[in-house]
């Protein structure tokens, strides 16, 4: 398989396979084109920072904000400009691992908003508000360490998988996208031909299905690794001592089944030894 071939083309050679064999083939040479692709997964420190003026230095809130004038926080590459089959897949792949299992890269909003806190009082300040420094100091420390509380929190919302293992859950999953796709040719019926399809090339409409495919496979993915129910009607919301996802039968789940079990034992244990306190008086 080159760098020009269309993924319509290994789709529709796929399918046509006579043999397991050479269906295999196939999708070998289709995976190893994808883990190849230039694309790569990068992680690299990106710097939230803003700029004090010597003649700000001799304040004290200049000393102050000049010491958070660069606050860093790993990132990564979320977005591709290339507009090829491989990059596109690839970078699906790359983000998915990054939402879901790479504990070092958090993207949250709230936790973003909060490293930002000193740049922002920063300006604040400089457009003309008056503030203390023991009040931009406190605003910041609790920033700071609700940042950091956030961070901890995101991270154990995260599973745990290592790169070479999700590789081959990738696989697994591109493969029941191979098997269950349907050629173009399946919808020339003009009475199901889907009429967007004119503003899509084939390679545009395939590669969008894969990605689709991958994104249900993993949403579904983290319900069995957490042990919840699949359903279109389900609510789902996050243990608050463990991170884990659970089932949301009613607005007081606050824990997930594992973390309620060890609450009520605590409790239990906790009630019964108040019981005999009292008792052996």
């Amino acid at each position: 398989m080159n760098e020009t071939t269309f993924l319509y083309e290994i789709l529709e050679d796929y399918k046509d396979a006579e043999t397991p064999e050479e269906k295999e083939r196939i999708f070998a040479s289709f995976c190893a084109s994808v883990w190849s692709s230039a694309n790569k997964r990068r992680i690299y420190r990106k710097t939230i920072r803003f700029h004090v003026p010597k003649n700000l230095l001799s304040t004290e809130l200049g000393q102050i904000f000049a010491a958070w004038s660069k606050v860093e926080y790993k990132h990564d590459k979320s977005i591709t400009k290339e507009d090829d089959w491989r990059a596109i897949l690839r970078q699906k792949i790359n983000n998915l691992y990054t939402r879901y299992f790479d504990k070092e890269v958090i993207l949250d909003r709230e936790y973003l908003n909060l490293l930002k806190t000193p740049k922002r009082l920063y300006y604040e300040w400089t457009s003309g508000t008056d503030m203390e420094a023991g009040t931009v100091t406190a605003l910041i420390d609790d920033a700071m360490d609700r940042a950091e509380k956030a961070k901890t929190r995101l991270q154990a919302e995260k599973m745990t998988l290592s790169w070479n293992d999700y590789k081959k859950i990738v696989e697994k999953y591109l493969r029941a996208g191979f098997e269950n796709c349907k050629l173009i040719e399946e919808y020339e019926d003009t009475s199901r031909f889907v009429t967007r399809l004119d503003f899509l090339t084939e390679d545009h409409l395939y590669v969008g299905y894969l990605c689709r495919t991958l994104e249900n496979h993993f949403r579904n993915y983290q319900k069995t690794y957490y042990n919840v129910r699949r359903g279109h009607g389900n609510r789902y919301s996050r243990c608050i001592v463990c991170g884990a996802l659970t089932e949301k039968t009613n607005n007081r789940v606050k824990y997930c089944k594992d973390c309620c079990r060890r609450i009520n034992q605590k409790d239990a244990a906790r009630r019964m030894k108040k019981f005999r306190s009292k008792t052996a008086t």
